[in-house]
């Protein structure tokens, strides 16, 4: 009952807002000047919130006519904000966060996305995302590689809630849809260099070139180059100094990227484009920073003077990473209590302690040779757009992706305590067929689709920990098939009802091959593969998961006014299930589970008001999580070997508001809101999770705002000086909230100045970002009962970037 109370009393509340819009669109229907019903505004109207066109339902219609949670960010805003990836549209979206590395990672190129307190923060391809990343419709399966750069961007579109009848693939969080710029009649170009703080050297080109009145192409290529802002310290091992080392910093960015699109205009009703895209990047690792340490598990009690708590000692910590280095590896230098050692001393370089938390999030003493990572990601991609007949439209989606992805990943000391690498590639076939019309005189508008995903990932992940390693690798396959159908029905001249469903029929393949090797006293990590390292195999029998479901959606809006519209929907997604990879304790067969679900409800309003001087776009939500995918531990607080099951039952109410005001012509103001209440309800035994846990990633409340004012300098053009102010509050990145995972709240505040002549030729763009300097922790890994020890990954600190572009 207070579940539906809540819901009725955000239903009000939105209808109270929608009331208060129609009042204020009547008061100024006489200003108005001629506003069509579909919300576009005719010149007449002078200046307003410009209109902006958004694909989320695969027809090009209002943003204001939309009836679903959409954000949309075009590429010149990201361009002036001096972004290179699509993770800079979480500053000033509703209940997003995207970050581009995992925990435990290393990669520079892992994204983690979540909306609305649904997604997923590891990379392993065992485990699908909960949020889709779509490139031109093409939906983009694997995390590693999905931080796409802003090369060539039309526009980056954010839909919350989960998307399935109207997507090829479906996804239960949301979806990240980018579209590129296409080839078109005009022939046009740019170029763009910029510069900055860390060696900053980014040069951007496009060129727009039509072959013939029907045929036209378009070329983009990229050069971005940052050094590292991490840097790596180096500890004498006799006298315990401290300096920096001369190997590069962690952190940089190092990426060549190009795009060629074709377009054919074979006819009026045929449209044919074909694209070619490849992304290279070699880089080093992330980089991560040492949080905390545990050399010896509490409440043992250790004296370095008491044999009882020695053995104490001794028998709780040789299963440990931390105790196994200071009991045997470090042994002969003094850091086991058998010979005298204390492992707590922090004047021994050898012991492993606190000594290497450096308190700074931008020092670590990471391994230099355990730093790298490299991605290639290339796609091909055909579209066949036919308008068969009056209302009736055929459309193919055809695409390939390849991509492949090299990383490491140090504990962050000079010691061989965990030391990662990962090896994957990924390639995908993809073919979605749509067909679309109206019927009934243009009452209804419906979409049919089938859909097809065949992927194949080699994935292997060897693990060293000390001089004993694990060879963790698995071939993995998955054929997914879906239909899906949506139509939106006038049943009155403002009113509409939109029903659809989906059905998805989905199997995956692991065929593991998962061996422990016990490479012997000291012979180093190297010696994989060694003919005297004794390997014996875990896992290597194939299994399968495999499930049919069914997820409709339902809706209906209704438009007030011609600026007022709003809608209350309904609609249950689901994610596949997946293969645990992370296998220690020897098994007959790989453990798997199933796939999680969600049932959403949304009630929302879309407003103009003042004659689109402002918007406000509004929704409340709530959604029913279940089955969740949640990581326990079957041998109790001792046990080494996570397990994933589906054990989880979760609650998520939130509120969104989007505001855009233009008052008066120089002047643009945007505001965002996001309120999210996220609950556990049921917990598997054993679950890492504690009762009164928040969900990873998602902070209760999120608050954006900035401002833009535009000064006319004479005849030579015009100034525009923007600032933007991101606040988010209290974060935690693990899903057992552990307070070492926690990013406080925190401001982040960007400003840029930039100058554009009257001829629009000549752009020039000034800027800071993270002007306060604000160290803010993204991504982390905390362990300290078995890897006896916790690291985590922070932001770019405060950098300056001038960009300089010439178009034609």
């Amino acid at each position: 009952m207070a579940s539906l109370r809540r819901l009725l009393m955000g239903s009000v509340f939105i209808g109270a807002v929608a009331s208060g819009q129609a009042v204020f669109a009547q008061q100024d229907a006489a200003a108005a000047k001629d506003v069509a019903q579909d919300g576009t505004a005719s010149e007449a109207a002078g200046y307003g919130v410009g209109e902006i066109v958004v694909t989320a339902r695969r027809r090009a219609e209002s943003l204001q006519n939309t009836p679903v949670a959409v954000s949309a960010i075009t590429s010149a805003v990201l361009e002036e904000k001096g972004a290179t990836n699509i993770a800079a549209v979480a500053q000033s979206v509703p209940s997003l966060t995207f970050n581009t590395t995992a925990g435990n990672s290393g990669a520079s190129n892992a994204a983690v996305v979540f909306i609305r307190g649904i997604g997923q923060d590891d990379f392993f391809p065992t485990i699908d995302p909960g949020v889709g990343i779509y490139l031109d419709g093409v939906y983009v399966s694997r995390t590693l590689g999905g931080v796409l750069d802003t090369v060539d961007l039309e526009q980056v579109e954010v839909l919350r809630g989960p998307q399935g009848t109207l997507f090829g693939k479906n996804t239960i969080g949301g979806a990240v849809q980018i579209t590129t710029k296409k080839p078109g009649p005009d022939l046009q170009g740019s170029l763009e260099a910029t510069t900055g703080r860390f060696s900053r050297a980014d040069v951007k080109a496009s060129v727009n070139l039509p072959l013939s009145d029907t045929l036209f192409t378009r070329f983009s290529i990229a050069s971005l180059n940052r050094n590292g802002y991490i840097t790596i310290l180096a500890k004498n091992p006799v006298t315990g100094a401290v300096s920096r080392s001369d190997a590069p910093r962690l952190g940089d960015i190092s990426t060549m990227a190009g795009r060629a699109a074709l377009r054919w205009k074979a006819s009026p009703d045929l449209t044919v484009d074909l694209a070619a895209d490849y992304t290279r990047k070699r880089e080093q690792s992330s980089g991560s920073t040492l949080l905390a340490t545990q050399p010896v598990i509490p409440g043992l009690g250790f004296n370095p003077a008491d044999p009882a708590s020695i053995n104490n000692y001794i028998f709780a910590n040789a299963n440990t990473v931390g105790g196994f280095h200071n009991l045997i590896v470090a042994g002969a230098q003094d850091c086991n209590p058998v010979f005298g050692g204390n492992p707590l001393d922090q004047n021994n370089p050898a012991c492993f302690n606190n000594q290497y938390v450096t308190g700074n999030p931008y020092t670590t003493f990471y391994e230099p040779n355990a730093s790298r990572s490299d991605l290639d990601v290339w796609g091909l991609t055909g579209v066949v757009d036919w308008e068969a007949m009056p209302g009736l439209g055929v459309k193919s989606i055809t695409a390939y992706r390849n991509t492949k992805s090299f990383f490491m990943r140090d504990d962050g000391t000079p010691f061989q305590l965990i030391e990662l690498q990962t090896d994957q590639t990924a390639k995908q076939f993809s073919e979605e067929l749509q067909f679309s019309g109206k019927a009934f005189d243009d009452r209804l508008t419906w979409l049919l689709g089938l859909f097809y995903l065949n992927e194949k990932v080699d994935f292997d992940n060897p693990a060293c920990f000390s001089f004993v390693c694990t060879g963790v690798s698995t071939r993995l396959e998955t054929n997914s098939y879906a239909a899906f159908a949506q139509g939106s029905y006038a049943v009155g001249p403002a009113t509409n009802i939109t029903l659809g469903a989906r059905y998805t029929n989905e199997k995956k393949t692991s065929d593991p091959n998962n061996v422990f090797i016990d490479i012997g006293f000291g012979l180093g990590p190297l010696a994989i593969g060694n003919p005297n390292a004794n390997p014996a195999t875990i896992i290597n029998t194939p299994v399968a998961v495999k499930f049919d479901n069914v997820s409709p959606m339902a809706s209906i809006d209704h438009r007030w006014s011609r600026n007022v519209m709003t809608y209350a929907s309904y609609s249950k997604g689901v994610k596949g299930g997946g293969f645990q990879q992370r296998v220690i304790v020897p098994r007959i067969l790989q453990p798997t589970f199933g796939p999680e679900k969600l049932t959403a409800y949304e009630v929302g309003a879309k407003t103009d008001f003042f004659d689109r001087r402002l918007r406000v776009n509004v929704a409340a939500f709530q959604s029913d999580y279940k089955d969740l995918q949640v990581t326990t531990f079957p041998g109790g607080a001792n046990s080494i070997e996570p397990v994933q099951v589906n054990g989880g039952k979760a609650r998520i109410r939130g509120v969104e508001v989007e505001a855009t005001a233009h008052p008066i012509e120089p002047l643009t103001a945007n505001f965002g809101l996001s309120y999210l209440d996220t609950e556990y309800l049921k917990i598997a035994p054993g679950a890492v999770i504690p009762a009164n846990a928040r969900l990873p990633f998602t902070p209760k409340w999120s608050l954006s705002g900035g401002l833009a004012y535009r000064f006319e300098i004479g005849s030579a053009g015009d100034l525009t000086l923007r600032g933007d102010w991101n606040y988010r509050t209290e974060t935690f990145l693990s899903a057992d909230n552990t307070p070492i995972l926690r990013q406080p709240g925190y401001h982040m505040v960007n400003v840029l100045a930039t100058f554009e002549t009257a001829s629009k030729a000549v752009r020039v763009t000034g800027g800071i970002t993270n002007l306060t300097d604000k160290a803010v922790l993204m991504s982390g890994f905390a362990d300290l009962q078995g890897s006896s020890l916790a690291d985590g990954t922070y932001g770019r600190p405060r950098e300056w970037y001038l960009s300089i572009r010439y178009s034609y």
